[in-house]
């Protein structure tokens, strides 16, 4: 396996007077499982909505010159996210949000498939179950017991 699974997070925040702080605070949580190598950063967008009604689009891994907060989440320079995607994000940001979109990669699964190949074992189903599916399902088991 040459990529493990890639996903797509969009995360919305309220914008306020101490962005760079929760921007940062983000990155901060972000920045663990990266760190851990559990995950691969391929792009990072934030839009920034203004005064004027104007969003605008910042993608990080094109940036030299980030707050020391916000550099080396080690993205790579590729643009997964195509305009359509950010139009998307943009449009559904609520009045005062700034959003943060990532698409990164599950390191952790590519190294373990790739193990598990090498044993002679092929990967016959990848599912993702919405955490909200699995509370209710150990929710109606504890019901049930």
């Amino acid at each position: 396996m040459d990529h493990g699974p890639v996903k797509v997070l969009f995360l919305t925040l309220p914008a306020r007077a101490s962005l760079g702080d929760a921007l940062a605070d983000v990155v901060g949580v972000l920045r663990k499982p990266a760190d851990d190598g559990l995950v691969r950063f391929i792009d990072c967008v934030l839009m920034l909505p203004g005064d004027d009604g104007t969003v605008a689009v910042v993608d990080l891994e094109e940036q030299t010159d980030l707050p020391p907060e916000l550099a080396g989440l080690g993205i790579d320079p590729h643009d997964l996210l195509s305009d359509l995607d950010i139009e998307v994000f943009v449009a559904s940001l609520g009045e005062g949000e700034v959003g943060v979109a990532l698409v990164y990669e599950e390191v952790w699964a590519r190294t373990t498939v790739t193990a598990l190949r090498e044993l002679g074992a092929e990967v016959a189903l990848f599912a993702h179950i919405p955490g909200e599916d699995v509370d209710r399902a150990f929710a109606a088991a504890a019901a049930q017991s």
